[in-house]
């Protein structure tokens, strides 16, 4: 037996055996390979088009809101609009008169001069024509009304409103004061209407030589439509994006404004003469319930229809109008939807290579099994041929990579990246204009550099107790930026972890809300303070009893006092002069309280003519610094007051309740403090009284 040719075809054997195990070990690689990048590439974009989608919502919500906020801002300044216009037509014409007079004075006669300067003023026009200069003297007679020229001569003295104001009595006030001028608020006829009266503001100043007295106003509503037009031009102006835009829709359909409607503006759906463009704006106006997103169809910029589209829809209930934002579609969305279809086709090729290769790799081992000499170039150069394309693909991925590098730049929110030590490694641009820190500043640093000092460090230990039992945290918080100023952040914080679990990055984004905090504070100041004094209302009030009572059970030597009172016979004011020149009494009223008072004590409107003074807590009885208040209250309010030109003296009565001596009760409290106040009035006013507890038996 030929031993040696045995032991040959043996070895010859083996190693073709270890050559297929090879071969096949070289195709599994290679498939786990093009799998396992695949899969992430795919992961990664759909986790940065999950955020491009929500940057894209922000967007939306934040161009209505900031639509709705304009609206509100210019709705509710037509009163400032008239005030300002009126008070520069007047005295403009007041300069003008003045001139004239005393150019020709010498030259003329009275009676020329006077029927000149009214000659002067009878063309002047403002407020798109609406407006006009109106004189009088004092004895009410009317010498020039420009709109009506039949009044002219007679006496319009006895001319009142629809709520029985005396206005050209209360123009004669204004004019006859101190200051000679002044506004004045009252109720009259619209242009072509006889029927309604609606609310004016007139500006009157008094003319020293001949002792007139010079007006101009305008109707509110008139205003409101003024500033109507202007809004709808600002918003048809507004664009974000490429192709986003504004519309402005009434409830009963009727378009008001919009790049891409504008062939639809000022007509109501059910006059559209396409049944599909009806269908449309229909079915809008069905979905919008309530603010928020909806999809629907609608129109793109350029006007053509869009069967299905996310919008974010508002309502100002003051015009009954709907805003909505639209058609914006970030570009970056675009590019990464571009860029995934070209991945899509490069995974598709390299899947086709894959099975290919396999293949040619098996077909190879079979060949080496037969013709190894022959065959082994050939294994080497296939091998040769796939690491080329496999080098084209990392470097396409490397590609889409960088492209993913500039959607996360391009974002609107600053994007803050650390590794698992909580050590910066990325930022974007975004986070450099919100911060003021450059990429340089924070690199390898802890984001600590960011914190101010407004949070305890229990707001910190519940943030990375839910970053480490939940994997994300969301929330506001005041930061720091680089030149020392504090702002509010809406910040999330995601962590992210391996396949393994393990923590390797955390992902924070934010933006900054400075302006949606101060929209905030402006509405909670409202929501606590009376809207004519200033002062704190009855919500703010029971708030601040409740916590002082709370004080005094935690400490039983404190006490403290209750002072209701009210003006006595104030409405007689309200009556006699109208009820501007009531609000200007209790505008007063409330400054001299608040300089009576000490620093500790609150002073607040309830209603009407009603006040309560709440005396902070002290040690030690209350009652005779209680007393000692209500003196120094009602020497204050004797005091006289100037309004418009009139010397007024009012009186006040108070009642005043202790706690705990009368009760610990809020409400029993003001009860109490109620009663005094009607013991005190009804023993003759302008005095006060100490409540006893024999007042509730003659209550009952």
């Amino acid at each position: 037996m030929d031993f040696t040719r045995v032991s040959g075809r043996s070895g010859l054997n083996l190693f073709w055996l270890v050559s297929v195990l090879l071969v096949f070990l070289l195709a599994g690689f290679f498939a786990y390979f093009f799998i396992a990048s695949q899969q992430y590439n795919h992961t990664n974009l759909d986790k940065l088009q999950a955020s491009i989608q929500q940057h894209i919502n922000r967007r939306l919500q934040y161009e209505v809101n900031d639509a709705i906020h304009f609206i509100d801002a210019r709705y509710n300044s037509a009163e400032q609009v008239i005030m300002a216009q009126s008070q520069k037509e007047v005295l403009q014409a007041l300069e003008v008169m003045n001139s004239f007079y005393q150019q020709n004075r010498r030259r003329l006669s009275d009676v020329a001069l006077k029927k000149q300067l009214l000659e002067v003023l009878r063309g002047v026009r403002f407020f798109n024509g609406r407006g006009y200069l109106f004189v009088g003297d004092q004895t009410g007679r009317a010498l020039l009304v420009p709109e009506q020229p039949d009044l002219e001569g007679t006496s319009m003295l006895d001319f009142q409103d629809d709520q029985g104001v005396y206005f050209i009595r209360r123009f004669k006030q204004v004019s006859r004061s101190t200051a000679g001028k002044g506004f004045v608020r009252y109720r009259w006829y619209p242009p072509g209407e006889r029927d309604h009266m609606d609310n004016k503001i007139a500006y009157i100043a008094r003319f020293e030589p001949y002792n007139w007295l010079i007006g101009a106003g305008d109707y509110v509503s008139q205003i409101q439509q003024d500033l109507q037009k202007e809004v709808i031009d600002h918003l048809q102006s507004i664009r974000f994006g490429k192709n986003g835009y504004l519309t402005v829709i009434d409830r009963s359909g009727k378009v008001i404004a919009g790049q891409g409607v504008s062939q639809f503006v000022g007509q109501p759906y059910t006059k559209l003469e396409n049944p599909a463009d009806r269908a449309r704006i229909a079915n809008l106006i069905d979905k919008v319930k309530k603010d928020g997103f909806i999809h629907s169809g609608w129109y793109q910029s350029d006007g053509q229809p869009d069967a299905d589209q996310l919008l974010y829809a508002r309502a100002f209930p003051a015009w009954n109008w709907i805003v909505l934002a639209g058609g914006y579609a970030d570009p970056t969305l675009d590019l990464l939807l571009e860029q995934r279809a070209q991945i899509s086709v490069n995974d598709r090729d390299s899947n086709i290579t894959l099975l290919l290769l396999i293949t040619v790799l098996l077909a190879i081992a079979f060949v080496m099994m037969r013709y190894y000499a022959r065959g082994f170039r050939e294994l080497f150069s296939h091998i040769q041929h796939d690491l080329d394309q496999q080098n084209i693909a990392l470097s396409e991925n490397a590609r889409a990579l960088e492209i993913s590098k500039r959607i996360v730049d391009a974002a609107h929110e600053g994007i803050m990246i650390t590794d698992a030590n909580n050590r910066i490694i990325r930022v974007n641009h975004s986070f450099t204009r919100i911060t003021g820190y450059l990429y340089d500043d924070v690199k390898g640093r802890d984001p600590n550099i960011l914190r101010s000092s407004t949070h305890e460090p229990e707001f910190y230990q519940a943030m990375w107790e839910s970053l480490n039992n939940e994997g994300e945290w969301h929330g506001e918080i005041w930061n720091r930026r680089k030149n020392g100023s504090l702002y509010p952040q809406a910040l999330s914080i995601t962590s992210y972890c391996s396949a393994e679990g393990k923590i390797e990055n955390y992902i924070g984004t934010f933006t900054d809300i400075s302006q949606r905090k101060a929209f905030e504070e402006q509405l909670e100041h409202m929501a606590q303070s009376d809207s004519l004094t200033d002062l704190p209302n009855r919500r703010s009030l029971s708030k601040r009893l409740r916590h002082e009572l709370d004080v005094i059970k935690r400490n039983p030597s404190h006490q403290l006092g209750l002072i209701f009172m009210d003006l006595d016979l104030f409405k007689n004011i309200n009556d006699t002069y109208g009820h501007g020149v009531g609000d200007q009494v209790l505008i007063t009223i409330a400054r001299r309280l608040n300089e009576t008072v000490r620093v500790v004590d609150m002073v607040s409107r309830v209603g009407g003519d009603e006040f309560i003074i709440l005396l902070g807590n002290q040690s030690g009885e209350m009652d005779q610094t209680a007393i000692q208040l209500a003196e120094r209250i009602i020497q204050a309010v004797s005091e006289p007051l100037d309004i418009v030109g009139t010397r007024l003296q009012l009186t006040t009565s108070l009642g005043v309740a202790l706690a705990p001596s009368h009760t610990d009760d809020a409400a029993q409290l003001m009860e109490c403090a109620d009663l005094a106040l009607y013991r005190a009035k009804q023993e003759g006013s302008n005095n006060y009284k100490l409540f006893s507890p024999s007042m509730l038996e003659e209550k009952d």
